[in-house]
C-alpha cells in the first residue's frame, strides 16, 4: 500500500456493516428483531443486533438462546468473513466514484477512509461532496455517516454521531471529538468498563489522563488509542489500491453473424478469466464485451459494448452465459463480428463461492495421477515428493518430504491479509564473519544485495542435548534491494547462516 499525507481526509462509516448486509440479503427482517451470529447454533454468540431486539432486552455478547429466550421471534444469522470482505468491496467500489484513494479499516469493517483534498473544482463544496457519499450509499441501500476533516481518529470519532459534518478547521474537529462518548467507539469492551469506572467517559476525558501511566494502567490497546486520540500517533492515507481489470482478445479469421456461435466464442475466452478470478480469490462482479464489426462499403467499421453485471459478484459460468444470451439473443448485428474483447470488473469472492467453483471444476484428477506415475517412471520413486509437517524442534527437523501417491485437489482459504512465506534451504549456508565495526553495513550476501538496512531478532532457537547441542540466534534482515533473508548465528560454531529467504 502507498502512504502518503493528504490535506484533507473524510471518514465514512457504514455502521454494523454485517446486520446491514443481513437485512439487504433477507429484507423481512428489518421490521422483526435480527441478530448477527458468530454461528448458527444456540450456543452461537450475537455479535451485532438491531433496534426491534435491542428493545426486547437483546445484547451483544449473549448466546443466541438465551437471545430466543428474550423474543421468541429473534432472527439470527451467520454471516461469514467472505461476505463481509465482499461487501467492504463492494463499498469500497461505490465510493471510487467520488475519489480514487479509499482505505477501507482493517479492524472495523464498515469504516472507510478517504482523501477529500482537491475535489473543489469537481464538486461546489465539500458539504456537497459529503451530501453526495451520503446519498450514494443510501441508494446502495447502505445507511452511513460523513465527516470530513483532517486526521484520521478526529474523523472517525465523530462519525458516531451521525449525519454529515464537514470540520472547517482542525480546531473544531477536535473539539468535536472530544465530546464523542466512549461507548460509542469500537474499542474493547474490558478497556471501556474499566474507564467508565473511573469516571472517564469522552474521549477528551480520556486524552487529558496522563501519557506517562496510560500503557501500564490500561495495556497496549488503551496506549495506542490515547496516542491516536492525542494526535501523538499519525498515520498517513494508505489507499487500497484499485482492482486491476482482466481482459481477453480474439481476433476472428471470419466474420461471425450467428449468436450460438459468439456465444461459444465468449464462452471460450470466458472461462480462463475465471480461473484467473479464481486464483486470485475473487468473481466476476461486471463483464464488459466489446465486438467490432466488419466494415463495408456502406458502413464504417463500429464498435458495439454490452454490460453485463450479475446480482452479485459470481464464480458461475453458466450464470453469466445465461445473461449474456439474454442480452444479445434480441439483437440484430447490422454487420459480421470481427474481434471480441472481455473485460472483467473483479470482487472479493466469499468462500461459497470459491467452494462451488472447485466443485464444478474440469480438472481430472485421475489423468494427472497418471502423468505423475509417468514421472516416477523415468526419473525414478523419489521424484515426486511433498511437504509433510512432522514434530521437530529444529526449523529444518519440522517437515519431511515423502513420495506423492495420489494428486490431491487443492483447498484455497480466503485471507484477509496475505501471509510471508519461508524458503527454508535444504542445507543453510555459511554467511561472511560479521565484522564488529561496519563503516558501510553489513554486506549479507553481497553488493548485488547492498546492505543490511533492518534487522528482527534475536529468537533463540537452543536445545539438542540427547544428540548436539544447538544454540541458535534467528534473524530476519532486510538488505537494500528489499530482500528480507532468514539468518542465524550458531553460538555454538561461532559462525552466521542463511537458513531460507522470505517472501
Amino acid at each position: 500500500m502507498s502512504r502518503y499525507v493528504v490535506d484533507r481526509m473524510a471518514c465514512v462509516d457504514v455502521p454494523a456493516l454485517p446486520l446491514q448486509l443481513l437485512i439487504r440479503r433477507h429484507p423481512e427482517c428489518a421490521d422483526q428483531p435480527a441478530a448477527v451470529l458468530t454461528r448458527d447454533k444456540p450456543q452461537g454468540e450475537i455479535l451485532w443486533v438491531n433496534a426491534s431486539a435491542r428493545l426486547r432486552g437483546v445484547q451483544t455478547g449473549m448466546s443466541y438462546a438465551t437471545g430466543l429466550a428474550l423474543a421468541h421471534d429473534l432472527r439470527g444469522v451467520e454471516i461469514s468473513v467472505g461476505d463481509i470482505a465482499a461487501g467492504v468491496a463492494n463499498i469500497t467500489e461505490e465510493l471510487r466514484r467520488f475519489t480514487p484513494h479509499i482505505e477501507p479499516s482493517e479492524k472495523h469493517p464498515g469504516v472507510f477512509w478517504l482523501d477529500a483534498s482537491g475535489l473543489q473544482p469537481l464538486f461546489a463544496s465539500l458539504d456537497t461532496w459529503a451530501c453526495r457519499v451520503r446519498q450514494h450509499l443510501r441508494q446502495a441501500d447502505f445507511r452511513s455517516c460523513v465527516v470530513v476533516g483532517f486526521t484520521r481518529f478526529g474523523t472517525y470519532a465523530t462519525t458516531k454521531t451521525g449525519g454529515v459534518t464537514v470540520f472547517k478547521d482542525p480546531a473544531a474537529e477536535r473539539q468535536a471529538a472530544r465530546a464523542v462518548p466512549l461507548k460509542q467507539l469500537d474499542i474493547e469492551p474490558e478497556l471501556r468498563d474499566v474507564l467508565d469506572k473511573l469516571g472517564v467517559r469522552t474521549v477528551g476525558a480520556f486524552v487529558d489522563l496522563p501519557a506517562a501511566g496510560i500503557r501500564k494502567r490500561f495495556g497496549r490497546d488503551g496506549h495506542q488509542l490515547h496516542r491516536h486520540a492525542a494526535g501523538d500517533l499519525v498515520v498517513p492515507l494508505q489507499p487500497l489500491p484499485p482492482a486491476e481489470p482482466l481482459t481477453r482478445h480474439a481476433d476472428l479469421d471470419a466474420a461471425e453473424t450467428d449468436v450460438h456461435r459468439l456465444l461459444f466464442l465468449i464462452k471460450h475466452d470466458l472461462d480462463p478469466l475465471l480461473c484467473r478470478l479464481a486464483t486470485r480469490q475473487e468473481a466476476l462482479a461486471t463483464l464488459e464485451i466489446r465486438v467490432r464489426l466488419d466494415a463495408s462499403a456502406s458502413a464504417p467499421r463500429a464498435e458495439r459494448v454490452e454490460q453485463i453485471r450479475p446480482a452479485e459478484p459470481t464464480l458461475d459460468a453458466r450464470q453469466i452465459l445465461n445473461l449474456i444470451h439474454l442480452r444479445i439473443e434480441g439483437h440484430t448485428l447490422p454487420a459480421g463480428v470481427t474481434e471480441i474483447d472481455l473485460i472483467v470488473t473483479p470482487a472479493r469472492a466469499s468462500r461459497e463461492q470459491l467452494h462451488l467453483f472447485h466443485q464444478h471444476t474440469k480438472r481430472d484428477l485421475r489423468a494427472a495421477d497418471r502423468a505423475v506415475a509417468r514421472i516416477r517412471a523415468e526419473f525414478g520413486d523419489s521424484s515426486v515428493v511433498r511437504a509433510n509437517l512432522t514434530d521437530g524442534h529444529l526449523p529444518e527437523a519440522t517437515f519431511a518430504w515423502q513420495p506423492l501417491t495420489h494428486v490431491a485437489r487443492p483447498t484455497p482459504r480466503a485471507v484477509s491479509t496475505p501471509s510471508l512465506v519461508r524458503r527454508v534451504f535444504a542445507h543453510p549456508r555459511r554467511l561472511p564473519s560479521r565484522l564488529r565495526h561496519e563503516p558501510d553495513g553489513w554486506m549479507l550476501r553481497g553488493v548485488q544485495h547492498g546492505h543490511v538496512v533492518d534487522l528482527h531478532g534475536p529468537y533463540i532457537v537452543s536445545g539438542g542435548w540427547w544428540r548436539t547441542p544447538v544454540l541458535r540466534e534467528y534473524y530476519f534482515a532486510k538488505t537494500r534491494d528489499d530482500a528480507w533473508n532468514w539468518i542465524y548465528y550458531d553460538r555454538h560454531r561461532l559462525a552466521w547462516f542463511l537458513h531460507g529467504e522470505v517472501e
